[in-house]
């Protein structure tokens, strides 16, 4: 902010407001600008893993003021085998930046992120970003020994809900999108089901995007941004499920996943216009994977996701292990189960608010924090009796959440897992959420006015079926 209360930008910097309605700019570590005569104030950010520094300067008519910077770094979860990208990245999607891949690997190198994952996709009748792809199910070639990129699709059909495919070894997936009313492709045939079988026949890695938000269970609605997600858990269609803002609403179903025995990943991704003025900030929400001694790889990346070995923030940052086994690792116990130690780690560069333990969807201890706390440590012992999991989640208030772009800072980890002598993990409530979750799901797509025949209807009525059976005979043990 300058001497006359305005924001100013570099004339080489793509000004913008983030969805929070912070003004910003991204730069590679050095720029120069003209700015008015008096005080100036500028806040310098990096990610997650340094302290956002605030300084002011005096600017003098006719003379050049310079200023150093160096952030103070929080931590370096690269070093420690953990590497972060947000899921959901767009280049171009209207606006008025012709964005680049190189524009995206500097705006993601000032957000200290180590992979770019940006999606080709439709914006009505047409495909932006096609011409990025590249065969191989590889790294883009444009990628970087410290910085990979990754093209992938989002397919967006406004039913279901939009999903990602990372990783596609052909070619892109067509069509990009059904359920458009009044188009040619107003049916709800294919399926995301069907979809993603044709991504996986690709090698890729599939998940549901932005598709909860708030605090309310999407039950008690129409299920939200991610309709089918409860349908491809079940048939092991669907990898992730992707947090877009800090919400809530996503653990019901999610919890209800994981108290089914299915091993969906959670992942952060923003859903980053950065095409726009106006949008989210690239990497304001990310996943962190764990890759270890791999290093940067992208393959050992989406592996390791798959297996759970991620955290989802939005600018705290944690670690969790339950005797020494990390996130998407399973505990063995034997029958009857025993006392284990949970471990947790929590540093953030804002303020904290809670971090709680959660087993099996119940939250078993909650520390409430007092003024100005950014870090924590946790060890607690527990009597696991059964098979199950338990994650860890940490938040902040809303009102400090800045400079990060989202309503209230919130991290979690995926679940550690409980294998008790040979029980499968069962929880009647659960399965019957997914029940009752189909149900609804069948019943709006009864009222859809554009299947084009009944064969359409029927084949996707049985992939509803097939995900029925799952959660049946998780009810019945």
């Amino acid at each position: 902010t300058a001497s006359d209360g305005k924001f100013y930008a570099p004339l080489t910097a793509y000004a913008r407001t983030s969805g929070r309605g912070d003004p910003m700019f991204h730069n590679p570590g050095e720029f120069s600008m003209q700015l008015p005569v008096g005080e100036a104030e500028l806040t310098f950010v990096k990610g997650f893993e340094f302290f956002p520094q605030t300084v002011s300067i005096e600017i003098q008519e006719g003379e050049v003021s310079s200023l150093n910077v160096e952030l103070e770094r929080l931590t370096d979860m690269g070093a420690k085998g953990w590497f972060s990208a947000s899921t959901h990245v767009h280049a171009n999607y209207a606006g008025n930046l012709h964005n680049t891949l190189e524009n995206l690997m500097m705006m993601s190198r000032a957000e200290d992120q180590d992979l770019v994952l940006e999606q080709v996709a439709n914006k009505d009748n047409r495909i932006l970003d096609y011409h990025y792809f590249e065969p191989g199910g590889q790294a883009h070639s444009i990628s970087e020994p410290d910085q990979i990129v990754v093209v992938g699709q989002e397919y967006r059909p406004p039913f279901y809900g939009h999903i990602f495919m990372f990783g596609l070894s052909e070619h892109l997936i067509s069509p990009f999108v059904t359920g458009y009313e009044g188009t040619a492709i107003e049916s709800l045939y294919p399926s995301n089901t069907d979809m993603m079988l044709k991504a996986k026949a690709q090698g890729a890695v599939t998940g549901y995007v932005h598709p909860y938000n708030g605090d309310s269970d999407p039950l008690l609605g129409n299920l939200g941004g991610g309709k089918g997600f409860m349908v491809d858990a079940a048939l092991g269609t669907a990898d992730a499920l992707e947090w877009s803002d800090a919400n809530r609403a996503g653990f019901y179903p999610l919890y209800a996943a994981w108290n089914n025995g299915l091993k969906v990943t959670a992942t952060g991704g923003e859903d980053s216009i950065s095409s726009l003025h106006r949008s989210k900030l690239l990497g304001s929400l990310r996943t962190y994977v764990y890759t270890g001694s791999q290093g940067l790889d992208m393959q050992a990346w989406f592996d390791a996701m798959k297996k759970g070995r991620a955290v989802v923030s939005s600018g705290p940052l944690l670690e969790f292990n339950v005797e020494g086994a990390l996130p998407g690792d399973t505990v063995s116990l034997p029958a009857g189960g025993g006392e284990v130690t949970l471990r947790g780690w929590l540093r953030s560069v804002t303020d904290l608010e809670s971090l709680a333990l959660v087993c099996n969807g119940q939250e078993v201890e909650r520390i409430e924090f007092s003024r100005n706390t950014q870090r924590y440590d946790l060890e607690t012992q527990l009597q696991i009796e059964r098979s199950g999991w338990c994650h860890l989640r940490a938040e902040g208030a809303p009102g400090d959440r800045f400079p990060m772009d989202v309503a209230y800072t919130q991290a979690f980890t995926n679940p550690v897992w409980f294998q008790v002598g040979e029980e499968p993990i069962r929880n009647p409530e659960s399965a019957s959420y997914g029940l009752r979750w189909i149900d609804r799901l069948q019943e709006l797509a009864d009222s859809w006015p554009g299947w084009r025949s009944e064969r359409e209807k029927a084949h996707v009525y049985q992939q509803f079926d097939a995900a029925r059976d799952v959660y049946r005979a998780n009810l019945d043990q």
